[in-house]
């Protein structure tokens, strides 16, 4: 948990002065203008990716998979992306942007709340439209070692993507240009 905690502070600090409360940096991403937030995700990404499999193997976590239905993945994609096109906000950002005092991102939290409470009213409906159930999709295996090399190797390759985004071309495209 304490693992969790500090991963949380540094990626809140670096969002922070990234600004990405900002829904103009994000939008900047969209339109490869700007890899900064990509570079942040995936730093995050890297740490806390090992910080939940430490946590995992000391038995402090569970992992609960849910079934993968293509079609629902596929739609639920475009929903997000098609959400983050207009706010300008992803779902953590918007909880920044609202701190820092935006009402549109207050008005697409309170929307993205009511989509998922829908979401979860129509599912037993929605089930059949999602496609075929392909299982839970999980690359732990019973083998300690294998996970460790797995997990070092996901995280090893998070951290060097994000190196690689590094560039001095990074600008913050704002909506009137």
């Amino acid at each position: 948990m304490l693992l969790a905690l500090i991963a949380g502070l540094i990626f809140s600090f670096l969002a922070y002065k990234s600004n990405l409360f900002c829904s103009d940096q994000i939008l900047s991403v969209g339109i490869l203008k700007n890899f900064e937030a990509i570079q942040i995700l995936l730093f995050a990404l890297s740490i806390s990716s090992l910080a939940f499999f430490i946590e995992y193997s000391l038995g402090d976590a569970v992992i609960n998979v849910k079934p993968f239905y293509l079609v629902g993945v596929i739609v639920g994609g475009l929903l997000f992306g098609l959400g983050v096109g207009m706010l300008g906000y992803c779902p953590g950002t918007l909880e920044m942007a609202i701190g820092y005092g935006s009402i549109d991102a207050l008005f697409g939290f309170v929307g993205g709340l009511a989509a998922g409470y829908f979401y979860i009213l129509i599912y037993p409906m929605a089930l059949p439209f999602l496609g075929p159930n392909y299982g839970a999709i999980n690359f732990y295996t019973g083998n300690a070692v294998l996970n460790t090399v797995l997990v070092l190797a996901f995280s090893v390759g998070l951290f060097i993507s994000a190196v690689a985004l590094q560039s001095s071309n990074n600008q913050i495209m704002t909506i009137e240009d």
